[in-house]
Formats: C-alpha cells, structure tokens, sequence
C-alpha cells in the first residue's frame, strides 16, 4: 500500500502541476503527504567576487527563501482542500546539492512524486528526477509538466523487457495496478532475445495470481524504441505508464539509457519508473 508520499515542490508558480497532482494522489491512496522545497544557494565564480557580491547573495538568497515560501504555500491550499494529512521541509543547500539531498529523502518513503523537465527549463529538475532514479531505491513518479487532470488509475500500461529494472517498476506499481480497471503490458518485438520475450507470458500469469486480469501486446519498433513507446501511448493512452528506467554506471555515477532519455523527455502522461 502506498501511505507516504514525498514530493519535490516546484519553485516555478508558472507551471506547477506537480503539486495538485501529489495532493490528488495523496488523497487517492489516502496516504500522508510530505512537501520538500529547497532554498538554493547561488553559484557564484570565484572571480566574481567584489564589492558587489555581498549584495548579490542577499538578494538571491532574499529570492530563493520567497520561492520556496511560494511552493509550500501552494501545498497547503492543495492538501488543506483535499483534507490530507501532511506536513513539508524548507532545506537551504546548493543546486548540485539538491538532487543527492532528495533522494535521500526519498528512501523513507514508499514513493517519490517529481516534476519532467521542460525544454529550456532549470537543469536542476532533470537532475532530481535522474538522481532519485537512481539512488532512492524507491519508485519515483514522475508528473508532466503538460499534465492537468488530477490523478487517474482505471487504464494502465507496462513496459516489460524481462528486465530487473522493469520487474521492480511493477512491483512499485502493484497499489495501482489493484486499482486499474485495465492492465496491458507491452513489449517490443526484437528488443530482447527471444528467451526474454518469452517471459511475458510468465509475467502475465504471475500477475494473475495477483487477481490481476493483463491484456499482453507486442510492438514492432518503427524507428527508436522510445519513438515506438511515445507514439504506441498517444493512440492508445493510458493514465499510468510503468517502466523500468535504464542507465549506465560511469564511476559509480549514472547516465540515462537513450530510451530512458527520450521517454522522459517526450512523455505526455504519469510515468512510475524504476531501477
């Protein structure tokens, strides 16, 4: 059961969906609600001190203290009109900082709530979502940040490779999947060897003993897989999307898989990744 939900509050008013989308879902599984918003120091270079630079940090520090101010501001309205239990942090650290920091967090909780990245955006959103991918040890949600409806689990699909990153997404998404009314789990044609496809008729029936009822479709890639993925998902829409989320290691460091990659950047619905 999901009964703890972290999220990482967006510091831009302009486009925050993530917010109402974690309140909705709090209320969903009616869990408890923790907002993180970070204060963030500036990143100054050392010539760039000078008369001016005392300055300089007063008034970013006075602006990041306002933002973060803001963003709890917009939980308390979202969770006080949805009756949540609830409660949130103000954390004053660096940008590079920030990412580590929530998916620390992240690990006492049963699921992270976090906002996609839009082109052109802070490189500090793109951040905390790869990096609580990949260091949370929990699923993590990610919201698009096109997103408007409240949260909606009747339809959803799962994106299975026979991989472990992807039999750990669906076990992070077992509370949703009990409350789907419609399950279809999707692999590519091709992707894997054949031993490996053939393990979607084995997860299908494990998730039967579940009391789960999956709908099994094979895709062939036209183009990319993630191409594939996007365009499969906006004929047939769902309201959750499951995946498992890839990457390589580079010294104990990860970089995202280019399907993980273009997945999280061309996606238009709720997304529950894991790895």
């Amino acid at each position: 059961m999901i009964k703890d939900i972290v999220v990482n509050l967006p510091l831009r008013a302009k486009n925050d969906r993530t917010t109402e989308f974690a309140a909705s879902l709090a209320s969903y599984f009616d869990a408890h609600l923790t907002g993180i918003a970070f204060i963030l120091w500036p990143v100054i270079a050392c010539a760039g001190f000078g008369p001016g630079a005392a300055e300089f940090i007063k008034k970013h520090d006075a602006a990041a203290k306002q933002a973060a101010d803001a963003a709890v501001d917009r939980l308390a309205f979202e969770v006080r009109r949805e009756n949540l239990s609830w409660d949130s942090h103000q954390i004053a650290t660096s940008i590079d900082g920030a990412p580590g920091r929530f998916a620390e967090i992240a690990r006492a909780f049963d699921i992270a709530v976090v906002t996609q990245a839009e082109p052109g955006g802070d490189m500090i959103e793109e951040l905390i979502v790869e990096t609580a991918l990949f260091h949370s040890g929990n699923p993590v949600l990610i919201v698009p940040y096109v997103q408007k409806a409240a949260v909606q689990i009747d339809r959803v699909m799962i994106l299975w490779d026979g991989s472990a990153p992807a039999t750990r997404a669906i076990v992070g998404a077992m509370p949703f999947l009990h409350c789907a009314q419609r399950i279809e789990l999707v692999s590519i044609v091709g992707e894997r060897a054949l031993r490996e496809e053939l393990a979607g008729a084995d997860m299908v029936r494990h998730l039967s003993r579940h009391g789960l009822k999956v709908q099994p479709t094979r895709l062939q890639v036209v183009g990319d897989i993630s191409t594939t993925i996007l365009n499969y998902t906006a004929e047939n829409p769902p309201h959750l999307l499951v995946m498992g989320g890839y990457g390589h290691s580079r010294f104990r460091e990860f970089v995202l898989g280019g399907a993980t990659r273009g997945i999280l950047q061309g996606m238009t619905l709720p997304t529950l990744m894991s790895h």
